[in-house]
């Protein structure tokens, strides 16, 4: 059973607390949960550990895990390889660096399309509903879970403050790939594909200078340590990751202890929704304690920097529209879903 079937029998998992007895009597489940994140880093700290205690609060002994954190089976670029293999049963499944197997799924990492952790998150559990980006899951032999989108993406510097449209010109910015490579492209800027995991050494050595990137992340990588400067009203986009679990396996699993994982993923989404926008303004207090410069963009500026970036869009639809895909299909549902968060 899909997902989209599932939420439609949201009433029923609702009562999931209030029948622990039927799920503990039900077939036991081993599920391996593997990610490639540090360990303290909000994807393992925030999401995926809290998902595995909730699971477990709603169905006890029916579930263990063989868990595997920050990349001991596979690296971030790795994970869609290592579900779909079979080395791991449960990923968070990093749709930046799967653009090549979910393209339309990109949406979701656009500028200007949400204001906040929480906004973000809605916005695309609702719009995975969609036949265009359901089907890429379906495509792909997994189920999605719940999802972890980030607050809008700060620029942080290494070499001060960027403070006008104009300053963008012949910096090196460290990008996830896909429409995040065309949103520094519209800023005058060059983009370099880097994994999350080598931000770090990569600023470090001077390869780039500055990265989009949440607050929340920064802290998880450790990045802070090496960046003197960070925007505070930008929106410069966002990454999404798809907590899911691979369909032949999803098949196996009863129907009451799908329905767990199901409200186990709505938990979740709020949980780690709430702690990312807090950890916005508390990051941001150590941050400046520590030096780091965070500055807003004057407003004429951001005007002129939003308008750039509205270019993305147009750019995004066009490249996907020219393989055959229906990006603007998939971009209208989500600007809807948007609105509706």
């Amino acid at each position: 059973m899909k997902r989209r079937e599932l939420l439609k029998m949201s009433a029923a998992a609702g009562g999931l607390v209030a029948m622990p007895a039927v799920l503990r009597a039900a077939s036991a489940v081993e599920l391996t949960v593997v990610h490639g994140s540090p360990n303290k880093h909000v994807i393992s700290a925030g999401g995926v550990e809290p998902w595995m205690n909730k699971l477990k609060e709603l169905v006890g002994d029916a579930v263990s895990y063989n868990y595997f954190p920050a990349g001991q089976l596979a690296n971030l670029k790795g994970l869609m390889n290592a579900v779909q293999t079979g080395v791991a049963d449960a990923v968070p499944v990093p749709i930046g660096y799967v653009s090549d197997k979910m393209p339309l799924n990109g949406v979701s990492t656009l500028p200007g399309l949400g204001s906040s952790a929480r906004t973000n998150i809605d916005t695309y559990a609702a719009a995975i509903q969609t036949p265009e980006l359901m089907g890429e899951f379906d495509e792909n032999g997994i189920v999605p879970i719940w999802n972890m989108a980030y607050p809008p993406y700060q620029l942080f510097s290494s070499k001060g403050a960027i403070r006008s449209l104009a300053e963008f010109e012949g910096r090196v910015i460290r990008s996830a790939g896909g429409s995040m490579n065309l949103a520094i492209e519209s800023l005058g800027a060059a983009p370099a594909e880097i994994s999350a995991s080598d931000i770090y050494v990569a600023m470090e050595r001077g390869t780039v200078n500055a990265t989009l990137s949440a607050f929340s992340s920064v802290k998880g990588y450790g990045v802070q340590e090496l960046c003197d400067a960070a925007s505070t009203n930008g929106s410069f986009g966002t990454f999404t990751n798809v907590f899911s679990i691979r369909q032949e396996k999803w098949d196996t699993i009863p129907a009451e202890i799908q329905d767990a994982i199901m409200e186990a993923g709505k938990f979740t989404e709020q949980h780690v929704g709430d702690l990312m926008d807090s950890d916005t303004e508390t990051l941001g207090k150590e941050f400046s304690e520590l030096g780091m410069d965070l500055y807003a963009f004057p407003a004429e500026e951001l005007d002129k920097i939003n308008g750039a970036l509205e270019s993305v869009h147009d750019s995004w639809v066009e490249r996907l529209a020219g393989r055959g895909l229906p990006a603007e299909a998939a971009l209208e549902k989500y600007r809807k879903a948007a609105k509706q968060a």
